[in-house]
C-alpha cells in the first residue's frame, strides 16, 4: 500500500468508491438509479479541476482503494465549477420539480445538488478557505490509512500556502465526525443535515 497523487485514469474507480461509501458512510451500492451523481458532486469537480490535491492510497497493483481529494481555494473553485462543471452535468440530469419535493427519489434528491451546488459557509473561508473529502473502502477503515491522506492533503495544501481547511459530512455520518476529531478537526458550524469540521494548517 502507498499513497500518490489521482489521475483522471482514477476516475472510475473513485467514483466506485464514493458509491461504496454513499450513504452516509455505508455501502449504497443498488440505492441509486444513476449512482454516478455522487461522483459527478463530490470526485469528478476535484479531480478535473484540483487535482494536484487528489491523493489516492493503492494496493500492490496500483488499484485506488480510497481517496482524499481537496481544492486550494473553495471560493475560487465554486466560481470555476459554476463555469466548466455544472453546465454540462445540469444538462444531463432532468431537474427534479420541486413541487414534488416531499416525494423525491433518492436521486432527485441528488440531482437536485447538481441544480444547486453546495456551497460553503462564506463566513468560515477566511479561516478555513480550503476543503476537501475522503472516503476508503471499508476493509481500509480502522488501520491509519485516513489519517496518512488527511496527512498528504494538508502537506499538499499548506504547502501552496493555506491556512486551513474544512470538510462537510451528513450530520448522521457519526463515525467520520469521531474521526476527523481524532486527526485534530474541530466543529465550526452545524446546519440542518450537515456538520462542518475545520483544522488550522
Amino acid at each position: 500500500m502507498n499513497i500518490r497523487l489521482a489521475s483522471l485514469e482514477d476516475e472510475r474507480t473513485l467514483y466506485d468508491i464514493c458509491v461504496i461509501t454513499g450513504d452516509s458512510g455505508k455501502d449504497a451500492t443498488g440505492i441509486f438509479d444513476q449512482p454516478d451523481l455522487l461522483g459527478d458532486i463530490w470526485v469528478g469537480p476535484y479531480l478535473h479541476l484540483s487535482a494536484e490535491h487528489c491523493y489516492v492510497v493503492q494496493n500492490d497493483d496500483g488499484v485506488p482503494l480510497g481517496y482524499c481529494i481537496a481544492t486550494l481555494d473553495t471560493t475560487s473553485f465554486e466560481t470555476v465549477t459554476d463555469a466548466v462543471w455544472w453546465p454540462a452535468k445540469q444538462a444531463f440530469y432532468r431537474k427534479p420539480d420541486i413541487s414534488k419535493q416531499d416525494s423525491w427519489s433518492r436521486d432527485e434528491r441528488i440531482a437536485h445538488l447538481i441544480h444547486n451546488p453546495l456551497r460553503s459557509p462564506s463566513e468560515f473561508l477566511e479561516e478555513f478557505p480550503s476543503h476537501a473529502h475522503i472516503n476508503l473502502v471499508p476493509e481500509m477503515q480502522g488501520k491509519g490509512w485516513g489519517k496518512k491522506l488527511m496527512q498528504a492533503m494538508e502537506d499538499s495544501l499548506r504547502s501552496a500556502g493555506s491556512q486551513g481547511v474544512h470538510l462537510i459530512l451528513s450530520a448522521k455520518n457519526q463515525i467520520a465526525l469521531a474521526f476527523y476529531k481524532a486527526v485534530g478537526y474541530q466543529i465550526i458550524f452545524e446546519r440542518p443535515g450537515e456538520i462542518g469540521v475545520g483544522k488550522k494548517l
